[in-house]
């Protein structure tokens, strides 16, 4: 953020001075328009938005797109040429330390660090968690009663400086670590601190930018790394994906998202300056947090205290100190965001002073502006409710998620640490519904639970594995052709062994808990089996039916395409984004006669604009765009599904995207529509579908014919209405059906095309159904089966195909019916499609 708020000096130099020497420069303009100062948020790297006023950073490419939006513009004066009285630490002596107006030198900063650890062993380790672009050392200072023992207590982070040049938080976590240290034992908060918190320390988090002009100066300190790249914006973001500003993640930032992998910090904040304001999330869209209300009241917290100590101008900006990161103006990419959504952390923002570099002679009073409110922020860690999870007959931990029931959203949930079971949940006062879940065991919801301000609520939950029961899941279940899939067990049973069978996949088995990578290198719908078995050698299988639909990708192009069933990619493919400048449109035509394209959206984002003026997708229903338009999208306002209503059955696509900002685009599936009629006769008739129905409840699927039905009978149960007995939950299209109906009838099913033609036949007799669209011979499977093994008759009727006895009155099995079958082994083969 940006200290030029009273007013701008246009600065004398050149733009290539400032790419030169700086690699960065500073410059303010006027913008009323909100949507492009979103798209321009994510070309250069705004800084303060103040009314109409905006004040950004760019480094040399991105300060040329930004011309390329004609927008009149004052390049200002960097924080360098802002005379700054600034007194520097040369030995960085703590014994010798008599007060802390200075900035250290770099070797200072280190010599610093490493004393705290020699002089507080027990209480306090050092080490470095990375290195910068230029090899300077990330340094953290942990800091705990016990440091060298992980406790179940929460793990609590501070970062400093990740803008170079803001400098306050540098000065103040360097002297937050030597204070929390020097005063345990005499100080209650500063004991009560250590006693119950793992707190974390990072003073500078940007050692290249601060220390551009060498390692005994901060005189030339830059807000970017020196990459010239804002760390800030380099982090993942749950919006935009995980390169927001199209840059590669920086050495920083690949250190930051390693320690945040390795630990699980419940609550956290970065510092910077410019204004003074404590920003909490989100940055990257408009809606709030689950815990909004809770983040005022911390916010409150900080910035009532703080105007208790320092002076009534102080700490008074946008909502008298506080404000959402989006309101005030949006950013992708912030390590704030990040920790809350990938991370499940509470992590904010603290702007800390008008002046970036602020002037050591000032450092003091600011100091005791903030301390309080630094160590009231930690405190807030130990609130809320929090225990351990541990295994019921076996006192294990568990690592499992905490879930609030009806509160929780973007990641909001929280887990255990994997070590002992701990788990910290932060919430406003107020009475909540928990729930407790973790793969191989049963969930446990504890209603009415009860949170107070400043006060930590106990919860202690065991998990009980109960009765073995197989479940999976996977990274997706919708993939390209040729790609593939990392599959996760969720059973419940505590398993202890797994064996995997992967239908169409390559390898084809495995006894790994959790299968990665499982390939599939042809089109269709596949089943995946999982039998588990626990320590007393009890084993349960269970088949996961069209768990992995595979299509051919298609990607956005000028081209005319005749499918039933393809995965529709924008520019990009499968893991890219679209580009700039494009302009394309694409026809989808159907592949079987008479049938009606279908698109399902499953994801989209293109980038964001009023009347989508910006990047867009048109849909038409029809072959071509004169065709009539069903709609025009951007954003993340998904199509959702659409199906063709016109003759041909065709859906035309067209995009385009202007000269800047980006998106990951969309994923969709296009399929076949599909109407199937099937003949119930009087009395006994077997049925079955080459059609998935949409909607697979089984009433939805009979109810036209249900005035009708007798009894119908499937593996699944039976529907027997005079007795008022429907065990029939779902209709299942890989199954045939016993129907015995009073009159005749015609039970018409619409829906996509049974991709999966997989048979599993049992030793003895069978029902078996017909997955394909044309009549097959019973000569084609006999050349599947074993002749002498095979008997096949009609459910109703007098065909029966018995090759071992030369009884051939059954010649093909039609759609739409059922036959039985008898086979003397277990046999699975694929239906031949004629």
């Amino acid at each position: 953020m940006h200290g030029y708020n009273q007013g701008v000096i246009e600065s004398p130099k050149s733009h290539d001075v400032y790419f030169r020497n700086l690699g960065e420069i500073c410059f303010t303009f006027e913008l009323e328009d909100n949507e492009l100062l979103q798209k321009l948020s994510k070309i250069i790297s705004i800084d303060n938005v103040n009314g109409n006023r905006v004040f950004a950073y760019a480094n040399q490419r991105e300060f040329e797109a930004f011309l390329d939006f004609d927008i009149s513009y004052n390049v200002v004066p960097h924080t360098t040429e802002i005379p700054v009285e600034i007194t520097m630490l040369e030995k960085g002596d703590l014994q010798e330390t008599t007060n802390w107006n200075f900035y250290p030198t770099y070797e200072a900063y280190i010599s610093m660090m490493n004393q705290f650890a020699a002089d507080y062993p027990t209480l306090c380790s050092v080490f470095s968690i990375g290195t910068s672009v230029q090899g300077r050392q990330l340094m953290m200072a942990r800091i705990s009663k016990n440091v060298n023992v992980r406790e179940p207590e929460p793990q609590f982070l501070y970062t400093g400086t990740m803008h170079g040049d803001e400098l306050a938080g540098y000065n103040f976590l360097l002297r937050l670590i030597d204070y929390l240290l020097s005063n345990y034992g005499t100080d209650p908060k500063a004991t009560y601190l250590l006693d119950n918190v793992e707190i974390w320390i990072n003073p500078l988090a940007n050692p290249d930018g601060t220390y551009k002009g060498g390692n005994h100066t901060v005189n030339s300190s830059t807000r970017f790394n020196a990459n010239n790249i804002d760390l800030n914006r380099n982090f993942p973001d749950p919006q935009d994906g995980p390169h927001p500003d199209g840059n590669a993640w920086q050495p920083e930032t690949v250190a930051f998202m390693q320690l945040a992998e390795n630990n699980y910090f419940v609550m956290s904040a970065n510092t910077h300056g410019g204004v003074e304001v404590m920003n909490y999330p989100w940055d990257t869209w408009p809606r709030l947090t689950a815990d909004n209300n809770w983040w005022i009241y911390v916010c409150r917290e900080y910035v009532d205290t703080v105007h208790l100590y320092s002076p009534s101008t102080y700490m008074t900006y946008l909502n008298n100190g506080i404000t959402n990161g989006y309101a005030w103006y949006r950013i992708t990419g912030g390590r704030q965001d990040y920790m809350n959504y990938f991370h499940n952390c509470r992590e904010l923002t603290m702007e800390l002073s008008n002046v970036k570099r602020l002037a050591t002679s000032n450092l003091e009073a600011y100091w005791n502006y903030n301390y309080r409110s630094l160590l009231n922020y930690i405190k807030q860690v130990t609130y809320g409710v929090a225990g351990t999870v541990t295994d019921l007959n076996t006192g294990e931990p568990v690592e499992a998620q905490i879930t609030i029931n009806g509160h929780d959203k973007d990641n909001s949930f929280v887990f255990t640490e994997s070590s002992h079971g701990f788990y910290q949940r932060l919430l406003e006062a107020g009475t909540y519904n928990l729930t407790f879940s973790a793969p191989g065991y049963e969930p446990v919801t504890i209603d009415g639970v009860v949170v107070q301000r400043y006060q930590k609520t106990t919860l202690n939950v065991q998990l009980d594995a109960g009765p073995l029961n197989p479940q999976i899941n996977a990274g997706s279940t919708i993939i390209p052709t040729g790609s593939s899939v990392s599959f996760t067990d969720n059973s419940g049973g505590k398993p202890t062994s797994w064996f995997w069978e992967f239908q169409g996949g390559q390898p084809g088995s495995s006894n790994l808990k959790n299968p990665t990578p499982i390939s599939y290198a042809t089109p269709g719908s596949f089943d995946v089996k999982l039998t588990i078995t626990n320590s007393q050698g009890q084993q349960v299988t269970k088949i996961f039916e069209d768990f992995i639909r595979v299509s051919p990708a298609e990607l956005m192009g000028n081209k005319t395409i005749t499918t039933c069933n393809s995965l529709f990619y924008d520019t990009g493919g499968a893991n890219g984004n679209y580009s700039n400048n494009q302009t394309f449109t694409i026809t989808f035509l159907p592949g079987i006669t008479g049938s009606k394209l279908s698109v399902r959206f499953l994801e989209f984002g293109l980038e964001a604009s009023t009347n989508c003026v910006y990047d867009w997708l048109k849909i038409f229903n029809g072959i071509n765009t004169s065709a009539p338009l069903l709609g025009t999208w951007c954003g993340t306002n998904s199509p959702g599904t659409l199906t063709a209503s016109n003759a041909s059955g065709a859906l035309t696509f067209q995009f385009k995207s202007d000269n800047s900002g980006i998106s990951f685009g969309w994923k969709a599936l296009i399929s076949c529509i599909v109407n199937q009629e099937i003949t119930i006769n009087e009395g006994w008739t077997g049925i079955s579908a080459n059609t998935t129905p949409q909607n697979t409840d089984f009433y939805t699927v009979i109810q036209q014919i249900a005035p009708h039905v007798i009894y119908i009978e499937g593996n699944d149960g039976v529907y027997y209405p005079s007795n008022n007995i429907n065990t029939m939950s779902a209709w299942n299209s890989r199954r045939g059906y016993l129907v015995k109906s009073g009159s005749s009838a015609l039970l018409s099913i619409q829906g996509t095309p049974v991709l999966n033609k997989t048979i599993t036949l049992q030793q003895g007799w069978n029902l078996l159904h017909v997955p394909t669209r044309s009549p097959i011979s019973t000569n084609s499977l006999a050349q599947l089966l074993d002749p002498d093994q095979l008997v096949i008759r009609e459910v109703a009727g007098v065909g029966v195909f018995w090759p071992g006895m030369g009884v051939q009155s059954l010649t093909h099995l039609l759609p739409g019916k059922s036959y039985f079958i008898r086979t003397n082994e277990p046999v699975e083969f694929i239906f031949p499609d004629e």
